[in-house]
């Protein structure tokens, strides 16, 4: 099968999405399908054989805002696509953002190509259906008319079905647990890791005050890593050292694939505060080394982790996630309980082979209308 995806992001850019289109294209084309990339041009991300880059330069930063360039970037893709789909010709175009989806859908649709999207995180239930983000999701959404849309999580597959949407699927994102297979030893003191955008809706603002409740009531026998970066890390800098933290956290950049494989794999545990989230791919990471995980149960959050593999708090609260923190800096054996039940499910349920085999189902089912047509 000839598969494009289309995505706002690829590596080495850093988000869920990105890392879900490159372990994607990996695994179909372990598979024997032939499958390239279209991306927004952004400069982090190098020239390569199957990758091909459209509209205006932006930076990874500028992809998570809505710019003047990102509606720049749509035109272009459109004037892509009518080139180039006739030439590659791909049975299926699969897109991954609502705002590139709604062009690509349009070319691939004139020339009888079915076009699957995949929402890694919907702004519609988070800001409200009339807001301008909602609104603009929905629409883009709805005039993209794709055969079928996916969702990493279940709350998305229920918000999407209530707006009128009815060719909906759930398809849970995954992860490639031989990468992250290695030692990995216990750190001495416990160090804590996020890994991730540095943007509002990760609660790293809140994380910092938790830390500085656990330092003031604990004291400073632990260590918080902070990678990535974002539009916050500024701030947040600012805000670590006006709150006395700088000798428990330390911010680590965004780092090379290697490298955040290897702080993971010297995590004692992994803290996701986020306020909302669609399936977070971090988590499954973190669980592929057996590395515990503290988190917030928004989105997708809470349909993988339980009391069984994760310590679950509400958002928005420094003090139950500094109370969580605690309570896993302190007990050695739990730490060993959650990470080992979180290993032996992504072993179980979360591959990246399984997802892309999911895909190709769904692919097969979007394209059996055009292939029964007559000619």
């Amino acid at each position: 099968m000839r598969i494009l995806h289309v995505a706002k992001k690829y590596p080495p850019l850093i988000g869920g999405d990105a890392t879900a289109v490159d372990a994607l294209r990996r695994a179909q084309e372990r598979a024997g399908h032939e499958v390239a990339v279209v991306v927004s041009n952004a400069p982090e991300i190098p020239a390569a054989a199957g990758v091909h880059k459209v509209g205006p330069p932006q930076t990874g930063a500028d992809l998570d805002r809505i710019t003047r360039n990102r509606v720049r970037t749509m035109r272009a893709l459109r004037r892509w696509c009518r080139v180039e789909l006739p030439r590659l010709r791909p049975d299926v175009v699969h897109s991954h953002s609502a705002d590139l989806g709604y062009p690509a859908a349009a070319e691939a649709r004139r020339v009888g190509i079915p076009s699957v999207q995949t929402c890694h995180g919907l702004w519609f239930p988070v800001w409200g259906p009339w807001s301008l983000r909602g609104r603009a999701e929905i629409a883009l959404l709805r005039r993209a008319r794709h055969a079928a849309i996916a969702t990493v999580d279940r709350p998305a597959l229920e918000a999407l079905r209530a707006r009128g949407f009815s060719r909906v699927v759930h398809i849970a994102n995954g992860v490639d647990v031989e990468e992250f297979a290695g030692p990995r030893t216990e750190p001495d003191p416990p160090r804590l890791l996020f890994a991730g955008r540095h943007e509002l809706q990760k609660g790293l603002d809140v994380l910092l005050d938790a830390v500085a409740i656990v330092r003031r009531d604990r004291g400073a026998g632990f260590r918080l890593v902070i990678a990535g970066q974002g539009s916050q890390t500024p701030v947040l800098r600012e805000r670590s050292r006006a709150l006395g933290l700088d000798g428990v956290v330390s911010f680590a950049g965004a780092l090379p694939r290697g490298d955040l494989v290897r702080a993971v794999r010297e995590a004692s545990a992994l803290v996701l505060p986020s306020r909302f989230e669609g399936f977070p791919i971090a988590i499954l990471e973190a669980w592929a080394v057996g590395v515990p995980v503290i988190a917030t149960s928004v989105g997708g959050v809470a349909d993988l982790c339980g009391p069984e593999n994760a310590v679950l708090v509400p958002p928005e609260d420094p003090r139950a996630l500094a109370t969580a923190i605690a309570v896993l800096l302190d007990d050695p054996a739990l730490r060993r309980r959650l990470g080992g039940a979180g290993h032996r499910l992504v072993r179980e349920r979360y591959t990246w082979d399984a997802v892309a085999g999911r895909y190709i189902q769904l692919y097969d089912e979007v394209r059996a209308p055009s292939r029964s047509a007559p000619p």
